[in-house]
């Protein structure tokens, strides 16, 4: 059982609409009635393609249209789209080959490795591989295991990324990994453990991962991938470590759905719970509802209505779509989405001090939308001047030691 879609807050941008109405895997034929009477509006094609583009949802929007309006549309952006979706299609083929050989490589080694997004993604919740966009293969490797991982992946031709390597252990944009190129063909692999971002952290490596494999056919071979159910959740978390800044990341979040209708949803809860994400699961469920009507049961819409805070951020991602982008969420507010979306009341202060040690502006100036703004910028008024005092004050052999103290009492 479903309900309808909850009603959005803040408006699209004319074409961000009919990319949204496009960027989807199955249409309805109210749908294909709003595609059919936009195309014929007087729109911006070149920025509709460049959203396009920036978003990943460029295969999305060519099949919508060449299916239901091929001759409402001018022959230059179907011609782009279409040359653009049959390089997508090559490169991802070109990376699920490579997948198939990188895990033959690990399987030989008996280095357990799982294929997380990325080609396994496209097949689980697409159906076809060229639907979805992916530049590299990210490999979920137990850390026990990582120098093992690290040799295998120079046996096959790749090494170090140097430009990463001295912020592997942290300060990559994308967390705490390792990356690796081959330069023929060019492939990059990421081996992770870990998702991270500046003051958020989601284990991986959790023994649930590896007890709910799951067998995935790519291009005729098979290959693990992590149940649906484990999935939706690391899909749910890495969109809003990112504040839902790419629309492709929302659609992620609805195809799953649409393609698996029977989803435990008391194992997402469960598991989310236990791994102290659980809003950001309703975060990534609202935010996929509102702006693709990926169909929910009544039971976790209930889930979603009852809270208010997550549901009122949900209305403001993403904000490049909006028609005032001043109403969004971007991703340099990140930190105050995250205070905004702890589990726990002392989850959220936790981080509001790491925030005010970190002197970031999201503690001194928070965003109107952020939960508990006016505490937060009464502790950034007490803690940072305090912190500033205290590191002038103590040796920072001293700090160093209250930190190491600080984090394990955490």
């Amino acid at each position: 059982m479903t309900a309808p879609p909850m009603a959005r807050q803040f408006p699209l941008a004319l074409e961000a609409e009919l990319l949204v109405w496009c960027a989807r895997t199955g249409l309805t034929d109210d749908l294909r009635s709003r595609i059919g009477r936009r195309v014929q509006e007087s729109l911006d094609w070149s920025a509709l393609l460049q959203m396009a583009e920036y978003h990943g949802v460029s295969p999305l929007l060519y099949r919508s249209l060449r299916t239901l309006t091929p001759d409402l549309v001018s022959l230059e952006p179907m011609t782009y789209l279409r040359q653009k979706t049959q390089a997508g299609a090559l490169l991802n083929r070109s990376l699920a080959h490579e997948l198939i050989n990188v895990y033959e490589a690990f399987q030989a080694r008996g280095i357990p490795v799982i294929p997380i997004k990325g080609a396994t993604l496209a097949v689980l919740a697409y159906g076809d591989l060229a639907l979805r966009d992916f530049t590299d293969l990210d490999l979920l490797v137990p850390h026990t295991a990582l120098t093992e991982a690290q040799a295998v992946l120079r046996s096959q031709g790749y090494e170090r990324n140097s430009s990463s390597s001295k912020r592997a252990q942290g300060q990559h944009e994308e967390g705490p990994y390792h990356v690796f190129i081959k330069k023929r063909p060019i492939s990059r692999v990421d081996l992770q453990w870990v998702m991270a971002h500046a003051h958020f952290s989601f284990q991986l490596d959790r023994p649930e991962f590896w007890r709910h494999r799951i067998p995935v056919t790519v291009e005729n071979r098979t290959v693990p991938g992590v149940s649906p159910e484990i999935l939706l959740i690391v899909l749910c978390v890495h969109g809003s470590k990112h504040a839902w800044e790419l629309l492709k990341w929302v659609c992620d979040v609805a195809e799953l759905v649409r393609s698996h209708p029977h989803l435990d949803w008391n194992q997402v809860f469960v598991h989310a719970s236990n791994w102290q994400c659980q809003r950001m699961v309703y975060l990534g469920l609202a935010v996929a509802h509102l702006l693709l009507e990926a169909p929910l049961p009544a039971a976790v819409l209930e889930r979603l209505n009852a809270d208010v805070e997550v549901l009122a951020l949900a209305h403001r991602m993403p904000a490049g779509l909006l028609s005032d982008a001043y109403e969004g969420i971007t991703e340099d507010q990140a930190g105050a989405l995250y205070f905004s979306v702890k589990d726990s009341w002392w989850e959220r202060w936790r981080l509001g001090l790491q925030l005010c040690r970190a002197h970031s502006p999201v503690a001194t100036t928070p965003p109107s939308w952020c939960h508990g703004r006016t505490s937060l910028s009464r502790l950034a008024r007490i803690m940072v001047p305090l912190h500033r005092e205290v590191k002038r004050l103590l040796s920072p052999r001293i700090r160093a030691a209250i930190n190491r103290w600080v984090v394990l009492i955490g």
